[in-house]
């Protein structure tokens, strides 16, 4: 009779089993609740995320939670194995998130190093036009933005001497890099309707991304919802012409998930010769083929056609900021291309010890930009892979994992100028050919100790090439040669410890290095200089993080310490050559600070404060060029202050926005430090009404107004801008003026 009770009672019980990710980076989750209605019956995931539980009989529905994201609820459709189950993160839960930095997965509150994290909520404050916005509230970020194409990033002052883009800052969207074979990166490409969260490490924070000396900016493109099928399209309106729409597809189920991106962005422009036309169409797409490996592709293609108001000069910009460089305005420049992104991922739990993941990616780009003074044309095609292998061995005490990986890169560049004659190719006045090849090799042990201590140790090996070809020869002159400079060893050494009371302290040092672009390996007639070398730094650092007032602050503060050797200098020689010199070495030291405060949280009203401040100390060690000597000078290009303020506020009836405040000092312009930009400050306001309509409906209208004071400020420095022909240097490209947006978006569930 017992045996047959037994039999009865397990007959009547249902089996689930499966493994739960966070939905942006895939993490798994470990600790997170599967249970029923009261919680009084569960289980939770293992280190890998796995889960398997006998539901009592009775239950029909299924409870996924984990503190920081958002709950999932299930029907119990009888037996059930290998679930894929996404959890999607919680708004204003930032401390919660699982994050990947360094490859190993924590909550943010126990990485030791300097990370930032703009979730989903600090992507949707603005209208998704310019990353700019939501990145300059980031401490220690500053990011240039002269037009929509035209942008420049700096961390804690690091690439704030490139000329008209982004270096020495590494990048990469899910785990394909972003970032050339030698060493820039244009974020600009990425459509923020693609995005879901962006992880930036600052400073050289992290063994496995290369040791870049300015950091790491990881963009995660978002998934479809867990067991959702979806069709949705945005249309959004604003000044200046602004015309843009976003479609996307969106199917997730447990065996894959698909997302479907098309997005069109028009914009007229506030200066003169300034249309801008993007399109780009993303997929993608995992598939999960057994219970311990996942398989994804992403692709994408960008199509570009933006015309180039390019810089003013002083006169030129307190005259009449909407005003285009007079030589760009007559020739009546652009710049167009098409460019491609593709990649491949497979992730293998081989057993409970062993994680293995392989990438392969590539990306080709085919440019053309019409200049005053010639034509560029350019093709770029690239290739690569990555492997990373964790190991987590069993042992006494703690956690111990290991990773060692490796990533290999290579990009054949091709470029010539020719005579602009009547804004049609004339005469060829270069031809040349590059490969740049590189590889990093890394290491990183990370000791998770039950006391609350964290210890990580690692090191990245990196070995660049450049092979130069001059395929013209201008007067029989070959200028043809090789580039590479010594391996590059980078250690890291950091250690984060958790008290009792939910809050952390860490520290760090940190070796990193930045390549010389191939113009920066030139000398004035053209040919390689094998004396450039690379600039290297040590970083060190401390740092808090946590929550005070019973939880309702986040706070997160740090102190570093930058000391940069071989500074590389882009000495302009004319319109469209620039030469590089080791010149000299800088400090950088200062302070970010980040706080969230939750003022207010209620059944049916959230409302959310947060503030951040970076304090910028940095100025030249020693540096001498050309005779002048500059040490002690601040560095240009980057403010001494930054300060944003900001509060959220959502309602149950589905009204929300969002207040932020901008302020950034002024900037010096020139090395001597006897130009400097002005000060200014932003005001920004968001409002939108949410509302679900019937099951399958969702309905979202919003509207914005950016600048509201209408201040006249510049977006954009030229560092250091020569003066030719008698005219005076162009430093400024003019921020937008007073300006507003609207938008619609209707989501259909099929």
């Amino acid at each position: 009779m017992i045996l047959w009770f037994c039999y009865q009672s397990n007959f009547g019980q249902t089996t689930i089993s499966g493994r739960v990710y966070d939905a942006t980076n895939l993490e798994a989750l470990s600790g997170a609740t599967i249970s029923n209605s009261s919680g009084d019956s569960g289980t939770a995931t293992n280190s890998h995320g796995y889960f398997e539980w006998q539901v009592p009989p009775g239950t029909d529905t299924v409870y996924i939670r984990y503190l920081g994201y958002q709950e999932q609820v299930l029907p119990v459709m009888g037996e059930q194995e290998n679930l894929r189950i996404l959890l999607s993160a919680a708004d204003f839960e930032l401390p919660q998130l699982v994050v990947q930095g360094t490859g190993v997965s924590h909550r943010l509150i126990k990485y030791p190093t300097s990370i930032s994290v703009i979730a989903h909520q600090g992507l949707a404050r603005d209208n998704q036009t310019n990353i700019a916005e939501p990145l300059n509230r980031i401490p220690g970020l500053y990011m240039h933005s002269g037009t929509l194409n035209t942008n420049r990033i700096t961390i804690r002052g690091i690439g704030s001497r490139s000329l008209f883009s982004t270096t020495k800052i590494r990048a990469y969207l899910n785990d394909i890099p972003l970032t050339t074979g030698d060493g820039e990166t244009t974020l600009e490409d990425v459509d923020m309707s693609l995005l879901d969260r962006i992880e930036i490490l600052k400073g050289p924070s992290s063994s496995i991304y290369g040791a870049g000396l300015g950091g790491t900016i990881n963009m995660k493109v978002g998934k479809a919802p867990y067991q959702k099928k979806s069709i949705s399209s945005e249309l959004s309106v604003g000044s200046f012409g602004l015309l843009r729409n976003v479609t996307k597809l969106e199917i997730s189920e447990d065996k894959f998930n698909i997302k479907l991106n098309y997005n069109n962005t028009h914009q007229d422009g506030y200066r003169d010769n300034n249309d801008y036309d993007r399109q780009s169409l993303s997929l993608l797409t995992q598939v999960y083929p057994g219970k311990d490996n996942v398989l994804t592709f992403w692709g994408a293609w960008i199509d570009l056609t933006a015309f180039i108001p390019s810089s003013l000069d002083s006169a030129a910009f307190a005259e009449d900021p909407s005003q285009a460089a007079f030589t760009w305005r007559q020739s009546m420049g652009f710049e167009d291309y098409d460019k491609g992104l593709i990649g491949l991922n497979f992730q293998q739990v081989i057993n409970p010890q062993w994680d293995l993941s392989i990438s392969l990616f590539g990306n080709l780009r085919d440019t053309y930009e019409l200049r005053p003074f010639n034509i560029l044309e350019e093709e770029s095609k690239a290739l690569g892979t990555r492997f990373r292998l964790n190991h987590e061995p069993i042992i006494n005490k703690g956690t111990l994992e290991w990773i060692v990986g490796g990533e290999y890169f290579t990009e054949r560049y091709q470029w010539r100028t020719l005579e602009n004659v009547d804004r049609e190719p004339g005469a060829v006045l270069s031809d040349n050919d590059e490969d740049r090849r590189y590889f990093n090799l890394f290491t990183e042990l990370t000791w998770d100790l039950p006391t609350g201590t964290v210890l990580t140790a690692g090191i990245n090996l990196n070995k660049t090439n450049y092979d130069y070809q001059d395929l013209l020869m201008a007067g029989g002159m070959d200028l043809s040669g090789d580039y590479q400079f010594e391996a590059q060893w980078s250690p890291r050494i950091a250690v984060n410890h958790q008290f009792p009371s939910n809050r952390a302290l860490y520290a760090q040092i940190s070796h990193g290095f930045s390549p010389p672009t191939l113009s920066e390996t030139l000398t004035p007639d053209g040919a390689i200089n094998p004396e450039i070398q690379p600039e290297t730094g040590w970083n060190i650092e401390v740092g808090s993080r946590g929550h005070v007032s019973r939880s309702k602050i986040w706070y997160d503060v740090s102190l570093y310490s930058m000391f940069i050797e071989n500074l590389l200098v882009a000495r302009r020689i004319g319109d469209d050559q620039f030469v590089g010199v080791n010149a000299g070495k800088t400090r950088h030291r200062g302070v970010d600070v980040s706080l969230n405060y939750t003022f207010l949280e209620l059944a049916a009203f959230e409302f959310h404060i947060w503030t951040t401040y970076a304090f910028a100390d940095y100025f030249f060690k020693e540096f001498v060029d050309e005779g002048n000597d500059f040490s002690d000078n601040e560095l240009t290009g980057t403010p001494r202050h930054k300060f944003n303020l900001g509060a959220d506020m959502n309602h149950k009836s589905g009204l929300y926005g969002n207040i932020n405040f901008q302020s950034v000092s002024s900037m010096p312009i020139t090395d001597d430090n006897s130009v400097h930009s002005d000060a200014y400050a932003l005001l920004n306001l968001k409002v939108g009404y949410k509302k679900e309509m019937g099951k399958r409906w969702k309905l979202n209208f919003y509207g914005g107004l950016n600048n509201i004071w209408d201040e006249t400020y510049a977006s954009m420095l030229l560092v250091n801008a020569s003066s030719f022909g008698g005219r005076p240097p162009r430093y400024f490209y003019p921020g937008l003026p007073r300006h507003y947006y609207g938008g619609l978006s209707l989501q259909f569930s099929l």
